[in-house]
């Protein structure tokens, strides 16, 4: 942890995310923040603020608690596109992409480098192949 000691609880990391405690003490135990357990209570690095999980669950105001649809599938599951490259293939914009991600109206993941990426077995769903480039 931090080298002066300050981290933030569950609470004041809460506050300044406006996330639900509840979904950052689950993004803790599926290990996508970090934190550590001290004397039953998470202690959360200050710079955590910045991880693409957060971003991308801030963005979803009026998400429900779970994780949601951009942690379900594991990088490796299958061939998975950068959100600039999906845009391309898409009429979709880079910012319209993580919004239909965030919305779990496209499938992706975080991969290790913190990336969004996007599942592409979205370009073959029916309902969204007016959206594709040719």
């Amino acid at each position: 942890m931090t080298e002066n000691g300050k981290t933030l609880t569950t609470g004041e990391f809460s506050e300044m995310t406006g996330i639900a405690v509840s979904t950052i003490t689950n993004m803790l135990r599926k290990g996508f923040l970090r934190g550590e357990k001290r004397g039953g209570k998470w202690a959360i690095e200050p710079e955590e603020i910045k991880n693409p999980a957060v971003l991308a669950r801030k963005s979803r105001a009026d998400a429900p608690g779970d994780l949601g649809p951009i942690f379900d599938t594991p990088a490796a599951a299958g061939q998975t596109y950068d959100v600039k490259t999906f845009a391309r293939m898409t009429y979709l914009t880079e910012k319209g992409v993580r919004r239909w991600i965030a919305a779990g109206r496209l499938s992706g993941c975080i991969d290790a480098g913190g990336n969004t990426m996007v599942d592409a077995a979205n370009l073959e769903r029916s309902e969204l192949k007016h959206l594709i480039r040719s």
